[in-house]
């Protein structure tokens, strides 16, 4: 069984790219080039917890972080849920096929790391599993579309044989 799942357009896949392209130079400048100053903002902070505990305050942040954050969750999601350029008829069932696979390696992981990792680690990890299914998901979908494509190519040839 398909279920028919309304995918956004294909413009919205490049726009996913390019987002995801600024979360790595995003992420970059603030791990390896100095979180340089011009990012450096006053914002509004419903919770903010460095060596103090604050509350319903406008704090002095970097926000590089953040934006590495959105950007590569924002691009993730839209490159997850776009048409393809030239959508071909076995694609919702390799969508479906990477979906089940990755709900499943995603659940693995995160039972593996309930049993191997304690602290407020796991915690953080917990928080990220959402994104680590999107991660694997694409993986196993592009996997997927290039094992097909191939498949096609060598099911071709042996026939021109």
């Amino acid at each position: 069984m398909i279920i028919k799942i309304s995918l956004l357009p294909f413009r919205a896949k490049i726009i996913g790219i390019v987002l995801l392209i600024i979360s790595l130079l995003t992420a970059y400048l603030y791990f390896s080039a100095g979180k340089p100053d011009v990012f450096n903002i006053k914002t509004f902070a419903l919770m903010s917890v460095y060596l103090k505990k604050q509350t319903f305050t406008v704090i002095q942040t970097n926000i590089l972080d953040e934006l590495a954050a959105i950007s590569f969750i924002v691009g993730i999601v839209l490159l997850t849920f776009s048409k393809e350029k030239n959508e071909k008829p076995n694609y919702p069932e390799l969508r479906g096929k990477a979906f089940r696979h990755s709900m499943f390696i995603t659940l693995t992981i995160w039972i593996l790391f309930f049993l191997l990792i304690y602290g407020m680690l796991i915690f953080l990890f917990s928080a990220s599993v959402l994104i680590l299914f999107f991660i694997i998901y694409n993986l196993l979908y592009y996997a997927y579309k290039i094992k097909s494509k191939f498949g096609q190519y060598y099911a071709g040839s042996l026939i021109i044989m």
